[in-house]
């Protein structure tokens, strides 16, 4: 399981990830290759069969479509004042003032050394009220507090858990231990762990999966799993069953939407086999849309089809509507946003332009954001961006260069290498961007975590730089 093993995981790891919302009794587990959710059977409880799905947003309560798509890495919380976010690789909770003038690691502790400069550096400061030993960036807030999952910790200290839930007042006083989460029980063994965590009307979600082999034959499936904030257990949703399986879940209101997408290896052997050193191929089966009412616990199946090869980013608005983007080409990217209607795709708005070829980088809250279409480079990305702002009904929100100014304010890490986190709505986008000083072997590499806002204006896009992370990467990675 050398290669070919760590190129799934990769592709995996990359996928977007939200979760359902909670509130009834889900199906029962199902064994092994069997499929929980039965599509096309309903399975409303009694009483329940006219009910009305609400897909209306309650920030208060919900999940922030925003984060949960695109191959975001972040989690950004708004308040009235500030905004606290968590990057992907980084371990401590930070703070900006939404003007940009005042920003850092939430810890009010005078003699705190916090990060010390460098989040990933073996001097870090775990008694930090800002250090929330947490490998995955998600976090919540919920009457008040903040809660994040430290799902570090558990490796070595608390066996048999996936991690701990702690929640602190906004100022980082007052941390504590909620509780402690077990590890799901899965039909497929002891191999499989949530791969990411979100928080949905008082029950958080994942994705759980892993590796399954029976007799002689490899396997991919994942479960959709919620562990209620006052219960004890893991319940199952749903399970994709045998054969190799990646997804995503989105809650809207009263509704979780599953996407499953399910492909197969031409020659599955080749994932054991470590002689193997040929061409990496896999070849998609079909993608099935699935949306769970936590009210009534039905299932509906909105979609069966292999016509995009895979769904990764989509956007369900509060009329319930699901849409998402055409098939990605090589040398074109994606260029259309589509809508689901009766079960089959129906064009809504495109970004064609005779003069420059436009790819979509994300679905967001009334917008879709598109940029100039590059080709992947190792040596970084070409700061020199046109991005191309449209509702869902076509209208142009903005359409011109993105400000790049803030980017010589990196004044260790030159090199613009990724987005990663890009969301927003008609007033402003939040963009997170990764910078990095090149080595010459491309290890260890220095890097920069800049948190921008750009307002959008009459006049263009203004920009402002919120808040930046450093991470030199020197000496050992101790979280």
């Amino acid at each position: 399981m050398k290669r070919a093993i760590a190129l799934i995981l990769t592709a995996l790891l990359l996928l977007p990830l939200a979760a359902c919302a909670g509130g009834q009794e889900p199906a029962p587990t199902a064994e092994p290759g069997e499929n929980t959710a039965v599509p096309g059977e309903a399975t409303a409880e009694p009483g329940m069969e006219d009910y009305v799905p609400d897909f209306n947003y309650n920030p208060a309560t919900d999940f922030d479509q925003r984060l949960g798509m695109n191959g975001n890495m972040s989690t950004v919380i708004e308040t009235e004042d500030v905004y606290y976010w968590l990057q992907d690789d980084d371990g401590y909770l930070r703070y900006c003032e939404k003007d940009g003038s005042d920003g850092g690691v939430v810890c009010g502790k005078p003699e705190c050394v916090h990060d010390n400069g460098n989040p990933i550096a073996w001097h870090r400061e775990k008694n930090c009220n800002g250090y929330v030993g947490a490998t995955q960036p998600y976090m919540w807030m919920l009457d008040g507090k903040i809660y994040f999952i430290n799902d570090y910790e558990y490796i070595t200290d608390r066996e048999g858990t996936c991690g701990t839930i702690v929640r602190m007042d906004p100022d980082g006083t007052n941390k504590e231990v909620v509780k402690s989460i077990p590890k799901p029980k899965t039909p497929y063994g002891e191999g499989f762990l949530p791969q990411s965590y979100c928080y949905h009307r008082g029950m958080i979600y994942s994705l759980v999966w892993g590796d399954f082999i029976d007799k002689s034959e490899p396997s991919h499936p994942f479960l959709v799993m919620a562990f209620p904030l006052d219960g004890d257990d893991w319940i199952t949703i749903y399970d994709s069953g045998r054969d190799f399986h990646n997804g995503s879940i989105m809650p809207v209101g009263d509704c979780c939407y599953i996407v499953d997408n399910a492909w197969n290896f031409e020659d599955p052997s080749i994932l054991y086999d470590e002689n193997y050193e040929g061409e990496f191929i896999r070849a998609w089966n079909k993608t099935t849309i699935l949306r769970w009412c936590s009210v009534t616990g039905e299932f509906e199946t909105l979609h069966v089809g292999d016509e995009l090869v895979g769904i990764f980013r989509y956007w369900i608005d509060e009329e319930g509507n699901f849409y998402t983007i055409s098939k990605y080409e090589e040398g074109v990217g994606s260029e259309r946003v589509l809508r689901l209607a009766d079960g089959e795709w129906e064009e809504v708005l495109n970004f064609d332009d005779p003069d420059m070829n436009y790819t979509i980088r994300s679905l967001s809250d009334g917008i879709v954001i598109a940029r100039n279409y590059k080709e992947y480079n190792r040596n970084g990305m070409d700061p020199d961006i046109d991005i191309w702002i449209k509702r869902y009904d076509g209208t142009t929100v903005y359409k011109g260069k993105l400000p790049m100014a803030w980017l010589d304010a990196m004044e260790e890490t030159k090199t613009l290498e990724r987005s990663s986190l890009v969301c927003g709505d008609e007033n402003e986008l939040l963009c997170i961007f990764e910078t990095r000083k090149r080595t010459p072997n491309r290890s260890n590499e220095p890097r920069t975590y800049a948190f921008v806002k750009y307002v959008i204006t009459e006049n263009g896009l203004e920009e402002i730089l919120l808040g930046t992370t450093y991470h030199a990467i020197i000496g050992d990675w101790d979280w």
